[in-house]
């Protein structure tokens, strides 16, 4: 089992760590960078918005290992754009099921920083469940007719496109490419609690041609991407943790009260080494799903990619939550403040949570997947 980063991948974490140290840093209350503007470009630049696609699409063939290196250096920023809905989630859709036509516009205008499409797949009763989607498809001669809410559309409110799940009349979940400014689509737009933006959608007899839909795309493509983004996220919250623990040890050495530092307090060096034992746990789980998604890839075990993917998510994420708060009160009244990043980190794991599921959910979900134990079984 080879940890190390390969000499592409050091590049890659290098270049991202300076850029993020230099351009990267979100702003602060109103006067925070609204994402997918000039810094969308400059990451489209850097070539990392092409870096999961394939080559054929004018990608880099890269894979989710590159993704989690990029995400876990955006994550120490905090880094508002909408990589991980936008670069991973829907350009990986265009990819595996989209129409030469489609992947050649949005693709193209997606690599190049030139488009934001995100996917519309959350709803009020079904959540995170693709497979509760209650959005209908109904054919209507040579058009399908959709009908259905979405209520929670990540960065949606910045995409010129959204790739919205729905239910065909046959059952099964299919993918339409919907352009902002198609009859019948209603878009209300709202700030999201990190900064990124989101928007709901409502689709009232939204008419479509065959030529809207992702024709080979399915519930399943959709589910691996959603595996690679939910380690993706891990990553992110890893570069997050990463930057909170340095934060916060730096700011107790220089804050004197009563005198001392506060680092001199021994109570309070104990609850930074738990910080510090939450990112190194998180770290050490992300590159464990890492490497089980790399080997589900090679031998087709969908259920063995989800469960790891779940199970990081579930332990990553409570980790994650519990430094970012731990570095807020270790700050004081200063860490809810906007003169200090501190609670940007919390805001953009609640916004994380929301994008994918908070770690409750993904612990029903990896409790669901496990195998039964049978009698004399130890796990």
């Amino acid at each position: 089992m080879n940890l190390q980063l390969t000499s592409e991948q050091q590049m890659l974490r290098e270049s991202a760590v300076r850029w993020v140290a230099e351009r990267g840093r979100s702003g602060h209350g109103a006067e925070a960078v609204r994402p997918a503007g000039a810094r969308w470009r400059e990451m489209a630049d850097m070539g990392w918005l092409a870096m999961s696609l394939p080559e054929r699409d004018g990608g880099l063939g890269q894979g989710v290992a590159e993704a989690c290196v990029l995400a876990e250096a955006l994550g120490a920023g905090p880094v508002p754009e909408p990589y991980l809905p936008a670069a991973i989630l829907a350009a990986g859709l265009l990819a595996a099921g989209g129409s030469d036509a489609q992947r050649q516009r949005w693709l193209t205008a997606l690599a190049s920083g030139d488009a934001v499409v995100v996917p519309a797949t959350i709803e009020r009763a079904a959540g995170h469940e693709l497979g509760l989607t209650a959005t209908r498809a109904t054919r209507d001669g040579a058009s399908w007719v959709l009908e259905g809410d979405k209520t929670v559309v990540p960065s949606g409110d910045v995409a010129q496109a959204w790739i919205v799940a729905a239910r065909t009349d046959e059952g099964a979940i299919a993918f339409f490419l919907v352009e902002r400014g198609t009859a019948g689509v209603s878009a209300r737009d709202f700030p999201s609690v990190d900064g990124a933006g989101a928007c709901a959608l409502a689709l009232r007899g939204v008419r479509l041609d065959d030529a809207a839909r992702l024709p080979a795309a399915t519930q399943a493509d959709f589910e691996r991407l959603a595996d690679h983004a939910l380690v993706a996220a891990c990553a992110e919250s890893v570069g997050a943790m990463d930057a909170l623990v340095k934060a916060t040890v730096d700011y107790t050495k220089q804050r004197i009260q009563f005198g001392r530092p506060l680092a001199a307090n021994q109570v309070l060096r104990h609850r930074m080494a738990d910080m510090s034992i939450h990112a190194e746990e998180g770290r050490s789980i992300t590159l464990g799903a890492i490497l089980a998604l790399q080997d589900a890839e090679r031998t087709g075990d969908a259920r063995a990619r989800a469960r790891a993917a779940a199970a990081a998510r579930a332990k990553v994420g409570l980790g994650a939550r519990r430094v970012a708060e731990e570095a807020i009160q270790l700050h004081g009244g200063m860490g809810v403040t906007d003169e200090l990043t501190v609670g940007a980190y919390l805001r953009r794991q609640m916004a994380l949570d929301a994008m994918f599921g908070p770690a409750e959910w993904h612990l029903r979900r990896h409790a669901q997947m496990r195998a039964p134990l049978t009698e004399g079984s130890e796990n």
